[in-house]
């Protein structure tokens, strides 16, 4: 099962890099946003399971399908601390 989830996760990361590449529309760009989310939340990550694996193929997978989201989740904590130090 878990090949499975890693074979959607990387066909939609992938999905998603080409709309993102396809240009800069409303369409490709919230289509190629929704990619890279739903491969996010399909990935069977080594950081929110108990399962180990030892494959050096599937960490680097891991961490270009997961780089998209942490990275603007950590935009957004650093926007966060922006203004909750502007609001003291």
């Amino acid at each position: 099962m878990e090949i499975l989830r890693a074979l959607i996760a990387t066909f939609l990361f992938f999905a998603g890099m080409y709309f993102i590449y396809l240009g800069f529309n409303l369409f490709s760009m919230l289509c190629g946003i929704a990619c890279f989310v739903i491969a996010y939340f399909c990935w069977p990550s080594k950081v929110r399971s108990t399962k180990a694996r030892e494959n050096k193929f599937l960490d680097a997978l891991e961490c270009m399908i997961e780089l998209p989201i942490e990275l603007f989740l950590w935009i957004l904590r650093v926007i966060g601390r922006i203004f909750k130090g502007i609001a003291d």
